[in-house]
């Protein structure tokens, strides 16, 4: 079948939409499907492409020219990408719901022009978080007449309201009460009718599932897929196979120097990194607070994004050991594994993200890294199940501070994390058998195979 997925975000960008949908394009072009991508040229998380390209993770990419109607590219595994406009974005969410409204926009518009007739798609596919892209296959689906699969990775509409979007991006510039409308009524209603029209709604939790079709949507679940490499015991690798260097880190606190030039003779307490986007989900500051009262406990970040200038000031007011590191990709980051004792896994306290798993989850799991993780709901009770780790809760940080310590004594006595687990499955074992790229590939199949016939 020809499938045409929309996204804001893909390969060679570093994030996880971007390795999800890296590895199921993968999965079924094999398969023997034939798949077009629709996507801005790659420039997250910076404010436009000359930033991406300028990074570690976009140096010595391929550019082509941005026009109206999209531009044709070939991907690294030679996947046909159509490359749509999109706006110079920033750090505010208003500018970036702007670069995703314009990108999805342009999407509607390639689609239009380049794939109708002997080129109209089986299927179309829309993936979230950027909410435009939603609606964007909507439209598209009820203009061409062919199913809509809509993918929501995280809680929308939910997080509307709950992370109060609607007055963080626009509500210096609007009545009070007409962003109170647009979060709690305008945009969820919005969103749901879109989600209710569609086919399926792919989510990837059971529990976000059961509360779409309490609203009468339809849902599968797919959850995100650890890459064979991954299962391997990889970090990943680049595109190219190259090693880099593993960039200097900006050092805060007083401990700074202790965490630099580590070795095994000296390796009490414990060294926990956390990977990924460093944003207000993720709520990183609760674990730099709790650093203060949780003694050699140590913390490395490596990621990008809006709250990074905040948490270096965090870090530094509380005098703790906090290395920040930028964006890095692939087998960059097995330096920084090879440091670590254990990954920091951590969302903040709302209560849709009990509804929620990262996905670097899944890839701790199957690594057999031991998790600290700072959730609530789905994901706590995988980390519980499966002996994985230690679970501590959203915002709180005296039990932040506990559930580190409880992690450090452990590693420190050299206990085997995994073991005995209550559910039966060992942390790797769970990811092969229900969160793996081939059991990912298998499910999203299965559902584009129902939805098409």
């Amino acid at each position: 079948m020809r499938i045409v997925l929309l996204s804001h975000y893909y390969y060679p960008e570093v994030g996880a939409p971007q390795r999800r949908w890296r590895i199921l394009v993968d999965h079924l072009r094999a398969a023997g499907h034939d798949v077009i991508t629709v996507a801005p040229h790659p420039h997250y998380p910076y404010s436009d492409r000359n930033g991406f390209f300028g990074s570690n993770v976009g140096r010595g990419r391929r550019r082509v020219d941005v026009r109206l109607g999209g531009t044709w590219d070939t991907g690294i595994d030679g996947e046909r990408i159509l490359r749509v406009p999109y706006l110079h974005s920033g750090s505010s969410m208003a500018r970036q719901l702007l670069d995703q409204t314009v990108s999805a926009t342009g999407a509607m518009s390639a689609v239009v022009d380049r794939l109708r007739g002997r080129m109209r798609p089986d299927v179309i596919v829309s993936t979230t978080p950027a909410l435009p892209f939603l609606l964007a296959g909507d439209t598209l689906s009820r203009l061409l007449r062919v199913p809509h699969i809509a993918e929501v990775r995280d809680a929308w509409p939910d997080l509307i309201s709950e992370m109060n979007l609607v007055t963080g991006a626009v509500g210096r510039y609007l009545p009070g009460t007409l962003t109170q409308r647009l979060e709690h009524r305008l945009l969820p209603d919005l969103l749901t009718r879109a989600q209710r029209r569609a086919a399926v709604v792919v989510v990837t939790t059971e529990g976000f599932k059961r509360r779409l079709e309490q609203r009468g949507v339809t849902a599968e679940v797919v959850r995100s897929g650890v890459s064979p490499a991954e299962l391997e015991g990889a970090s990943g690798l680049t595109a190219t196979g190259a090693i880099p260097l593993v960039p200097a880190a900006e050092e805060t606190g007083t401990a700074a120097d202790a965490v630099k030039g580590t070795t095994p003779a000296d390796r009490r307490g414990l060294n926990l990194l956390y990977v990924g986007t460093v944003g207000r989900s993720q709520d990183l500051s609760t674990s730099i607070r709790a650093l203060a009262r949780a003694e050699g406990v140590r913390l490395r970040i490596v990621g990008g994004g809006v709250d990074t200038d905040e948490l270096k000031t965090t870090a530094a007011a509380f005098g703790v050991p906090v290395e920040f590191h930028p964006q890095i990709a692939g087998a960059e980051l097995a330096a920084h594994w090879e440091w670590a004792d254990a990954g920091l896994v951590s969302l903040s306290c709302l209560d849709s993200y009990e509804c929620t798993v990262p996905s670097k989850l899944y890839s701790l799991m199957a690594r057999r890294i031991p998790v600290l993780g700072v959730v609530a709901g789905e994901a706590a009770d995988i980390i519980t199940q499966t002996a994985a780790g230690e679970v501590a809760v959203p915002g709180d940080v005296d039990s932040v501070a506990a559930a580190m310590s409880r992690m450090r004594e452990r590693v420190e006595t050299g206990e085997e994390f995994g073991s005995n687990p209550p559910a039966g499955q060992n942390p790797r074992d769970w990811v092969v058998r229900h969160a793996s790229a081939a059991a990912m590939g298998r499910t999203y199949e299965r559902v584009l195979e129902q939805v098409v016939s």
